[in-house]
């Protein structure tokens, strides 16, 4: 979000993220009409490249010999590290959480991914800052943040709604490495 400033420079900050919001939608709609029809039907895939809209964007770098491929995400305006992610095709919302032990879905994403919680056992008991909760171990076929994609993780649905699905450690242990400096979280990998 902008901050007002008194030479109207709010609805000008508003103006120019809304208009790269708009871009990245567009980019983001041409690249899904590509690459959908090689997946399932009905999958939606995000693969943006070089699209840095502000507050809690993302940036991809390419390769070079040797090297790891990088993907920047900014903080969001109180400071969390979101991310829109396919999971088994199925565009959810995710934050970053380095104090999350594994990645942690909603119910409600749960469902969306084909897991009812009548159809789960809830196994598993986490420690967190509300108390424990109990949750249910799944496996994620695959997980794509534009090019960065990964197979076979396993996850744990949660029993009560959260409200936000987390990307965890169990995520972050995957890539080559991770480092925060600032307000940006980079992704190697």
């Amino acid at each position: 979000m902008s901050s007002l400033h008194e030479d109207g420079g709010a609805a000008s900050g508003l103006l120019t993220h809304s208009l790269r919001l708009a871009v990245a939608v567009v980019v983001t709609g041409l690249v899904v009409m590509f690459v959908v029809e090689e997946e399932e039907p009905g999958a939606r895939v995000i693969a943006v490249e070089d699209v840095t809209p502000g507050g809690g964007g993302m940036e991809f770098g390419g390769t070079t010999a040797g090297a790891y491929s990088e993907l920047v995400l900014h903080a969001g305006a109180h400071g969390h590290f979101m991310v829109d992610a396919a999971v088994n095709g199925e565009l959810l919302r995710f934050m970053v959480d380095t104090g999350a032990s594994s990645i942690y879905l909603t119910p409600e994403d749960a469902e969306r991914l084909g897991w009812p919680a009548q159809r789960l056992t809830f196994s598993e008991r986490y420690g967190t800052a509300a108390g424990e909760v109990r949750a249910a171990p799944v496996t994620l076929r695959s997980l794509r943040i534009g090019q960065l994609e990964l197979y076979d993780l396993p996850a744990s649905v949660g029993e009560q709604s959260s409200g936000i699905s987390l990307l965890g450690m169990s995520f972050l242990k995957r890539l080559e490495s991770y480092q925060v400096r600032g307000d940006t979280l980079i992704l190697s990998y």
